[in-house]
C-alpha cells in the first residue's frame, strides 16, 4: 500500500509551491488516492493537473498500481483545515457543535475561537436580531458554507 505520509509530502511540494494549502489526503485499501487543496480565490483546473502530474510522476505504477484524484475539496464540504476557515470569513456558514447546537450566520474570526454573528427574528418586529456568537475550536463538530443562489 502506498504510504499516506508519501503522497502528503509530495502534494505539499506542488501545493505550496502553486501558493495552495492542502486540505487533505485520503487513501483507500484499493489505492485510490484522493488529494484535496485550495486557496483564497479558488482552485483552477490546471493547476489540478501540475499537482497530479508530480506525484504520479513520483510513484511507480510498476511496484503498485493506484487510482489519483487531485481537486478542490467542494463547496458542500466541511472545513478541515484552519486556513478554510479564514478564507470563508465574511461568509455566510453553519455550524454544529459537539452539544448538538446547530448555528447559522456570517463567519467574523477564527482564531482560538470562531465568531460568528447571527440573525434572529424578533417577536412582532420585522427587524432582524444581530449577535456574536463565540465558539471554542475544540467545541466545533462540523462547519460548512452555506451555498446561496441570487
Amino acid at each position: 500500500m502506498i504510504s499516506k505520509e508519501k503522497v502528503i509530502s509530495l502534494a505539499k511540494e506542488k501545493i505550496e509551491e502553486l501558493n495552495y494549502f492542502l486540505v487533505d489526503v485520503k487513501i483507500s485499501a484499493k489505492n485510490e488516492i484522493t488529494v484535496l487543496f485550495d486557496k483564497g480565490d479558488g482552485v483552477i483546473v490546471r493547476d489540478c493537473l501540475y499537482v497530479s502530474r508530480h506525484i504520479e510522476g513520483n510513484l511507480d505504477r510498476e511496484i503498485e498500481d493506484y487510482q489519483l484524484t487531485v481537486c478542490s475539496p467542494g463547496l458542500d464540504k466541511a472545513f478541515v483545515v484552519e486556513e478554510q476557515y479564514i478564507k470563508n470569513i465574511g461568509r455566510d456558514v453553519k455550524v454544529v457543535t459537539t452539544d448538538g447546537d446547530k448555528l447559522e450566520g456570517t463567519l467574523l474570526e477564527y482564531g482560538d475561537v470562531l465568531l460568528l454573528e447571527t440573525k434572529t427574528k424578533q417577536k412582532g418586529k420585522k427587524e432582524l436580531l444581530k449577535q456574536e456568537v463565540s465558539i471554542e475550536k475544540e467545541k466545533i463538530k462540523e462547519t460548512k458554507l452555506i451555498i446561496k443562489f441570487k
